[in-house]
């Protein structure tokens, strides 16, 4: 038992040494990355979750309101053009099944909507700053480019699908809501692998901590 233990602390040493000596890295990143996702996605269900908007829970039902002055090009934080968002997410999500909306009057010559969570959308509903929809969960296919460039980070690529994909995602009025969700359409629609990068603070022992990563993202 003593001779077997010594044999593998001598391989354990010389792998080390040889690292050490010539650079190699015997990192499993496929492995790393997948426990990496899993662990901040423990369900399979809440990878990504996209914003509807600044409604809260005890805000349902919640009746659409409009506000004059509305521009394609105004500032993304402005109060204007947030409220014309939530009002065209509501009705696309309605279209998905995941809210029920009822006409309850006019503003002028705009249409007031009520909009109610139906138990669909309770499914991926996520209440984290507002009413969100979440989805799916990344499985990784292959590691692409480990970059060591940045001191004391490294940036490892890779590309994946995903699983637990609802029907609602694959529709491309719904994804290309998110422009800075990259390779969204990929990951909904499963026509290709989606490409992602995991970053790690790396210690003077080479050992990694995950500084940001894929899964448990919200986006806007």
């Amino acid at each position: 038992m003593k001779t077997q233990i010594k044999k593998i602390l001598i391989l354990g040493s010389s792998l080390l040494m040889l690292s050490l000596l010539t650079g190699c890295d015997f990192t499993d990143y496929k492995t790393l990355i997948q426990n990496d996702n899993d662990y901040y996605n423990p369900s399979g269900y809440k990878s990504v979750c996209l914003r509807v908007g600044k409604v809260y829970e005890d805000m349902y039902p919640y009746t659409t309101k409009y506000m004059p002055g509305y521009h394609k090009d105004l500032y993304y934080r402005d109060p204007i053009y947030v409220n014309h968002k939530l009002n065209k997410r509501l009705a696309l999500y309605a279209k998905e099944g995941l809210f029920t909306e009822e006409l309850v009057g006019h503003d002028g010559d705009k249409p007031l909507y009520r909009y109610n969570l139906t138990e669909e959308g309770r499914k991926y509903v996520d209440w984290w700053g507002g009413t969100n929809f979440c989805f799916g969960r990344v499985v990784v296919d292959k590691i692409t480019k480990v970059d060591n460039q940045l001191k004391g980070m490294r940036m490892v690529s890779f590309s994946y699908h995903m699983e637990n994909v609802p029907n609602w995602i694959k529709n491309k009025d719904i994804y290309s809501l998110y422009p800075n969700f990259f390779d969204i359409e990929a990951a909904a629609t499963g026509k290709e692998l989606a490409r992602g990068t995991h970053y790690y603070n790396v210690n003077d022992y080479g050992e990694l901590t995950l500084k940001a990563g894929k899964s448990g993202s919200y986006f806007l």
